[in-house]
């Protein structure tokens, strides 16, 4: 075997690489992913195992830092704390479908008790997930079915 059909070989399989990565992220739906949550250690947690699904994640721990965000970029998918030091979830949710009312909102908290999960509902949350062990593999398959 030649040393130019191994490198012919080598830079066709990398092209073909290239584009299934392409493919498969113009199939996908969610590509941009902001975690707002005031717990920082939360927030780094979620962005790497966001990272790792090869997602572009940006977070912010504030209302006021999260206001700068959303201005400047273009999200496909928002997880939301429903209460923050600076500001209530419900009210940014409500904020956040003002500006942009197809945006996807998943509301991640511990504190999902039924009225405000009624009430995040009827402002137009998509889905709510408890914070507990199985937060990752619940995100996972919400994201799958977007």
């Amino acid at each position: 075997m030649s040393k130019n059909y191994i490198y012919q070989n080598f830079g066709t399989d990398i092209f073909n690489c290239i584009n299934i990565r392409r493919a498969t992220l113009e199939s996908t739906l969610i590509n941009r992913i902001l975690v707002i949550d005031d717990n920082i250690i939360f927030c780094n947690a979620m962005k790497y195992h966001l990272l790792q699904k090869e997602f572009d994640v940006e977070t912010c721990i504030s209302q006021s830092e999260f206001q700068d965000k959303i201005d400047i970029k273009h999200f496909d998918l928002i997880l939301l704390d429903m209460k923050l030091q600076d500001a209530d979830g419900l009210d940014m949710l409500q904020y956040i479908l003002k500006i942009s009312p197809n945006k996807k909102v998943i509301i991640i908290s511990s504190y999902l008790d039924d009225k405000s999960i009624l009430k995040a509902n009827e402002l137009g949350a998509y889905k709510f997930i408890h914070k507990s062990s199985k937060l990752f593999e619940d995100l996972d398959l919400i994201i799958k079915e977007i």
